[in-house]
């Protein structure tokens, strides 16, 4: 079943006005108070539905696609992304704060929830079901600032706060080793009471809670982990890949509950798609880069599925344009799929010096994208690596991955010459410290204890 968030949005966001900083407040005034808010479990219900309508993902996939390879500088382009594109930014620019806002406001609301849960019932199957779905989103919601604005995984690198309460404090940066415990504690406290498969997949699931623990866990490195809990995103829910001639409804959100998207939210009027090309008056602010379309065989479905032609020949982003009946740009954002923990999965084993389960995992996904695949060598592990990262490029692409994979992988971008107008810039060397993204300045100004990342000045 459906449910319209954003109608039900509007009983949970009278309770909040919500400030910048990661501790966000609580105004005073037109509040409704918690107690008078939340007096039965039908209440409680209905701030759960709220949690879910603070969920975001357009920032994270918008911007570090601006600033990868995968996309090129459109001549119409009014200045959008411009900075991000040529990193060119600092603590200012106002793509910057977009990640850790929006997450800032997940969490908070995810946290107001957990403490309201603690006047009810624990046994009650709503109230246990509300706190691990708001367990799992306030874990969601700090691996999407950590990925932005921390550094590759080391246990004692700098990482960030960590926020269980909502309340007005200056918190400081943990480490890494901290931070990634505390995301790791509150999926698997989650977990047991999640539901196991939901109509639509719009409800956080036990799937969607082991592709995060996938996701986690390939970033830290742990490829024991990473391959069990990808094995049981797909498994338990019952998931599959998507087959050939089912690709086009991934993105036109047709496809069916059981193939290839695990979790994603339902977007009613906001536009994915409009980072890319403008739906008011199809402006084009960045073209796919040659360089990723170049990247596909002939007969691979996604090469006509991520790309298309506007009425005027230029080449546009069509991944995200929107469902075949409805406003342009406006579609569902898809926060896990199958393919991803395939792909994780294929780098684990690499990792593991496993290539033979590698190349079939690769193959599997290739066989459902490619009519004919040409044969892929990974009989070594430099080659292996090379297929992985090529065909996460291919299969993720436009899906807030590549920016931050190549971070992971030590490897920095250079631009192909026809991909890059005079005057812009072309090469982002391997550890360049602008492969992390500063912390935003409002929140080095609201909170004295804040550290900026490296590089960046305050």
């Amino acid at each position: 079943m459906r449910l319209n968030l954003i109608n039900i949005q509007t009983v949970f966001i009278s309770m909040f006005t919500l400030f910048t900083s990661c501790e966000l407040d609580l105004s005073p005034v037109d509040e409704i108070t918690d107690d008078k808010a939340f007096v039965t479990i039908e209440d409680l219900e209905k701030g759960r539905v709220g949690v879910m309508a603070y969920y975001g993902g357009f920032a994270i996939v918008g911007v570090t696609d601006y600033a990868s390879d995968d996309l090129r500088y459109s001549s119409s382009n009014r200045g959008q992304g411009v900075n991000v594109h040529d990193w060119t930014y600092n603590a200012s620019t106002d793509d910057m704060g977009s990640v850790w806002d929006g997450n800032a406001h997940l969490v908070d609301a995810a946290n107001r929830i957990l403490e309201i849960s603690a006047q009810f019932d624990p046994e009650d199957a709503t109230v246990k079901k509300t706190i691990a779905e708001c367990l799992f989103t306030r874990a969601f919601g700090h691996f999407e600032v950590l990925r932005a604005y921390a550094p590759n995984y080391s246990a004692n690198a700098i990482g960030i706060p960590y926020m269980k309460q909502s309340v007005i404090s200056e918190p400081a940066r943990l480490t890494q080793g901290e931070v990634y415990q505390n995301i790791l504690s509150d999926i698997d406290a989650a977990i047991p009471d999640l539901d196991q498969f939901v109509d639509g997949n719009y409800w956080v699931t036990q799937s969607a809670a082991y592709a995060l623990k996938a996701r986690v866990a390939q970033y830290m490195g742990d490829w024991d982990m990473a391959i069990e809990a990808a094995d049981l995103a797909i498994s338990t829910g019952g998931f599959r890949l998507a087959e050939i001639d089912e690709v086009q409804q991934i993105w036109n959100d047709e496809v069916a509950d059981d193939v290839e998207v695990i979790f994603r939210k339902e977007i009613l009027s906001s536009r994915l798609g409009d980072y890319y090309t403008a739906s008011s008056n199809q402006d084009i602010y960045f073209h796919p880069s040659h360089s990723l379309m170049d990247f596909y065989e002939d007969d691979d479905i996604r090469k006509s599925e991520y790309f298309g032609k506007n009425d005027n020949g230029q080449d546009v982003v069509k991944k995200h344009d929107g469902r075949a009946s409805g406003s342009m740009n406006v579609v569902d954002i898809k926060y896990f799929r199958v393919s991803e923990m395939v792909l994780i999965k294929a780098e684990a084993y690499i990792n593991k010096d496993l290539l033979d389960e590698a190349q079939a995992e690769i193959e599997l996904l290739r066989s459902k994208r490619i009519t004919d695949p040409d044969p892929i060598d990974m009989s070594i592990k430099s080659l292996a690596m090379s297929v992985l990262q090529a065909e996460r490029r291919r299969e993720l692409a436009y899906e807030g991955h590549r920016f931050i994979d190549l971070r992971r992988w030590n490897l920095g971008i250079e631009r192909v010459d026809e991909d890059v107008p005079s005057g812009r810039q072309k090469v982002l060397e391997s550890g360049d410290y602008r492969f992390v993204f500063p912390i935003p300045q409002d929140e080095i100004f609201a909170n004295g204890n804040m550290k900026q990342n490296e590089g960046y000045s305050n």
